[in-house]
């Protein structure tokens, strides 16, 4: 049986309340993910999905319990050992959060210009770009791209470092119903083409649909009852 690439054990986060008080956004979550599969975290608005995406990248710190990503428990790392890893993950956003002044091209590179690479950066940002659809949009402003070509860039982004597992925070939240479809089938086309693990937080259940395994989220805990597994061809359902 295959290793899971993601081990998530009773993680627990909370925030601070204006009160003095907590507010636990995850609550005890324990969960598996399986490497080259694409998983969908749902459930309503404050129901945890986002922090939990952002423990599991190092954006946010554990309260307690343990994250292991392909072996390794991040929640042990800190300063340089913590930036390699965040450099390991590939992160796809609502708000695309490219950089105006900068061409298509050079913010897909942005992540990894400040390092020395194995390879040429500029090379590898045109090969992503056309793998997305963009290769006649090189040189284009975000301005002077659509919402969905706004993330085609940013996916391109994430992918710079070759990343093993890539999480997206409602990546299709800002978009319409067909663009946010043709998205969709991108990551899953990454998931089948790379095998690269996908963990997409939505709302939406069309997307949802479109993962092999759908687990729902709800006051910061994981409702075993509403785990569901999707089998789908090769490139699910959309």
């Amino acid at each position: 049986m295959t290793d899971p690439i993601v081990r998530i054990t009773a993680a627990r986060k909370s925030f601070a309340l204006p009160d003095g008080g907590r507010l636990p956004a995850v609550d005890g979550v324990s969960l598996d993910i399986a490497p080259a599969t694409a998983v969908a975290l749902t459930g309503p608005s404050g129901a945890g999905k986002s922090t939990l995406l952002h423990l599991v990248g190092a954006l946010e710190r554990l309260d307690g319990g343990t994250i292991e990503v392909a072996g390794q428990e991040i929640g042990r790392l800190s300063g340089r050992g913590l930036a390699a890893y965040r450099r390991t993950v590939g992160f796809v956003f609502q708000r695309f959060h490219l950089l105006p002044a900068l061409t298509a091209l050079d913010n897909v590179m942005a992540p990894v210009l400040p390092f020395r690479t194995d390879f040429d950066k500029a090379a590898r940002a045109r090969e992503l770009l056309t793998l997305v659809g963009l290769a006649d949009r090189t040189d284009a402003l975000p301005s002077r791209l659509s919402g969905g070509q706004q993330q085609r860039v940013a996916v391109a982004r994430a992918l710079i470092n070759q990343p093993r597992l890539l999480l997206a925070d409602e990546p299709t939240g800002n978009l319409d119903s067909r663009t946010g479809a043709s998205i969709v089938e991108l990551l899953l086309r990454l998931r089948d083409e790379r095998g690269t693990t996908v963990v997409i937080a939505t709302h939406d259940p069309a997307v949802a649909d479109g993962c092999d395994v759908t687990h729902r989220l709800r006051d910061g805990r994981l409702a075993p009852s509403t785990t569901t597994f999707h089998d789908h061809g090769e490139f699910g359902s959309l």
